[in-house]
């Protein structure tokens, strides 16, 4: 199985993700993970995401060894980094609302 494109969290069941989920998306370890940290499953409960390359085959069973019984979400990394774009384009250099930094 590959690594989903775009991972979309659901609503999570609990206000804040458990505190051995927080340390564990620091320290899992793994040559093929580029990045960690926590999202929710779809149906809402704590997981530990993880980036992999695209081709890479999932589950990885050593980050589902350390996961320590939360599920694992695997996304694909993208082809290329995100691109920021300004966050008003519309306004004259780009700041917003005129006088809102004044």
């Amino acid at each position: 199985m590959k690594p989903v494109r775009i991972h979309q969290p659901g609503e999570p069941s609990e206000p804040e993700p458990p505190e051995k989920l927080l340390e564990l998306a620091d320290k899992v370890r793994d040559p093929l993970v580029v990045q960690s940290g926590v999202t929710t499953t779809k149906d809402g409960e704590w997981a530990l995401y993880v980036t992999v390359p695209a081709n890479s085959a999932v589950p990885i069973p050593e980050v589902e060894q350390q996961a320590g019984g939360f599920p694992v979400v695997y996304e694909a990394e993208p082809k290329e980094p995100p691109r920021a774009g300004p966050a008003y384009p519309n306004e004259k250099g780009g700041r917003g609302r005129k006088g809102a930094r004044d």
